[in-house]
């Protein structure tokens, strides 16, 4: 039991996506937060582009880290994922608040592909004019936060076994409740 419940986990990164309408904005918010890994990314698509990549770049107007995010080779990912049925390694677990809109948005996006030259180009497209994505947005860009810890030194699978054995030993320590019958019950 960590923290009183099973499952809570901190925030160690945050990728904001500093594309779009409010990009100097978003750049200012990431300045201030550098240090609490609060990241300033953009995404872009394509082949061969890593998901996370070696080095920051600082060639933007806010003269602040910028993180060019692989959203294709995510995306991948992804889907792979979601495809997954058995319980084990690689299956992504849903609260059971989550309505059916947001599983729309999830999905929201297909792989296309189109011949320039005779040759195949890949591009993730929306599957219905106008449907929103920004559930599937939300879990790329904290699927590339992942990978930036990974690129720091964050060891996934130790912190798991190290989790597994703290929850043993404070269910171990937890009292045993005593169970009382009561008989004015079974009358």
């Amino acid at each position: 039991m960590l923290n009183g419940t099973y499952g809570k986990l901190p925030v160690r990164a945050v990728a904001v996506d500093t594309g779009g309408h409010h990009t100097k904005m978003a750049y200012e918010f990431c300045r201030t937060r550098l240090a609490r890994r609060i990241w300033a990314i953009k995404g872009r698509g394509g082949t061969g582009i890593p998901v996370w990549p070696r080095r920051r770049t600082r060639t933007n107007k806010g003269k602040i880290p910028l993180f060019i995010v692989g959203v294709d080779a995510v995306k991948d990912a992804v889907y792979a994922r979601l495809k997954l049925t058995e319980p084990g390694p690689g299956v992504i677990h849903f609260p059971r608040r989550l309505d059916a809109g947001y599983f729309r948005q999830l999905t929201a996006e297909r792989v296309v592909t189109r011949f320039e030259k005779g040759r195949p180009i890949r591009s993730w497209q929306p599957k219905r004019d106008g449907e929103r994505n920004e559930a599937f947005d939300a879990f790329v860009y904290a699927h590339a936060a992942l990978h930036g810890l990974i690129s720091m030194g964050m060891r996934l699978n130790e912190e798991v076994e190290g989790m597994a054995e703290q929850v043993q030993v404070e269910t171990e320590r937890a009292p045993h409740r005593r169970i009382i019958r009561s008989t004015w019950l079974s009358s």
